[in-house]
Order: structure tokens, then C-alpha cells, then sequence
């Protein structure tokens, strides 16, 4: 009996472990707990260092593959691509880096996702810091296993009227965001 009892609950440990669904499944069609997995490595294309220029400066953008959980009412596990930047000017002075305290939490660039803008494209989302919550979008509107563009689309999203940042964006009708709009990036 004793046996019995350790073979029923082996049996159950085994099947409570998380079901592995493909990318591209819905999060509300999986269980809780699930996993949507890159299967075929499909993102692994956008795993690394890439790197290009812009206006004398050099931009680069790390990007990483990391299996993320979303917590909540239907929490799941997602592979997804992560990604940080560093800025460097003419001058050789680093204006922003990100990519020192690469983390899971916080990362600048999510995707990737399947574009609405540009059919058969993919697209990642860009979260800037102290930018007053304003996004973007990055569209990927060509891409080489060696290269990459990038096309950044402001999001219209909430205004906010205390936002440090209004005064400039009212003088010169863009954001004090330090990334191109256009990029073309090489793999490193």
C-alpha cells in the first residue's frame, strides 16, 4: 500500500509540471502556469550584441533570450527577448549605459512581437527611462542574420502634465529620447 501511495504521488509530481506550449500561443490558451518556449529558437536570430551609428554617436543594443514569468490572475512562463543600450558620442563619453546592469526586471526593450504596422515584420516595445512613461515601438523593418533596421514609432499614450520633459517637447515637437528614429545595426 505504502508503495502504491509513492508511485500515485511520483505519478502526480510528474504531471504538474508546466505544459510547454509553442511561440505564438495565446497566454489564455495554456494553463496556469504553463509555458510558451521558443521551440524552434526562433528569437535565438535576435540574441546578442548589435551595433551602428547615429549623428556621430555609437548605439549599441544588447538583446537576450529569458524565460519570463508573468504573475497575476493567469500567471505563465514566456521565453522573450530583453534588451538595454548604451550611447557613446563622438567624444568617446558615454551618455547612457544600460547594458552594465543588464537585468530581467526594468529592461528598456521587450519583444518580439509580430508588427500591425509593417505585415510579416517584427516589432519590439522600447520603455526609455525618465521619460514620463512615454513608449515607443520598434519596428524591425529589414533583418540579415548580420544586420538589422530599426524604425522607432512613438506610442500615443497618457500625457503627463507635470512631466519634466514638456517644456522641450513643446519648443522642439519631439522627446528628449537619446535614440535614433532610423538605425541600421550590425551583429557583433
Amino acid at each position: 500500500m505504502k508503495q502504491l501511495l509513492i508511485l500515485l504521488i511520483a505519478i502526480f509530481a510528474i504531471s504538474c509540471k508546466a505544459q510547454i506550449f509553442p511561440l505564438g500561443t495565446s497566454p489564455y490558451d495554456i494553463p496556469v502556469n504553463g509555458y510558451i518556449k521558443d521551440t524552434n529558437n526562433e528569437l535565438d536570430k535576435y540574441v546578442g550584441l548589435w551595433k551602428g551609428n547615429w549623428n556621430g554617436k555609437t548605439v549599441y543594443i544588447e538583446l537576450r533570450k529569458i524565460k519570463y514569468y508573468y504573475s497575476g490572475n493567469h500567471a505563465y512562463y514566456m521565453d522573450k527577448i530583453l534588451g538595454e543600450r548604451k550611447i557613446i558620442n563622438a567624444n568617446g563619453t558615454i551618455e547612457i549605459n544600460r547594458i552594465s546592469n543588464f537585468g530581467n526586471e526594468g529592461a528598456e526593450f521587450w519583444g518580439i512581437f509580430p508588427s500591425l504596422v509593417y505585415p510579416g515584420k517584427d516589432t519590439m516595445l522600447f520603455f526609455p527611462r525618465d521619460m514620463c512613461g512615454k513608449t515607443a515601438t520598434i519596428h524591425i523593418t529589414n533583418f540579415t542574420t548580420t544586420q538589422m533596421t530599426l524604425k522607432m514609432i512613438y506610442d500615443s499614450n497618457h500625457y503627463d502634465e507635470n512631466c519634466i520633459h514638456n517644456a522641450y517637447v513643446a519648443q522642439h515637437d519631439d522627446w528628449p529620447i537619446n535614440f535614433p528614429k532610423d538605425i541600421v545595426l550590425t551583429k557583433q
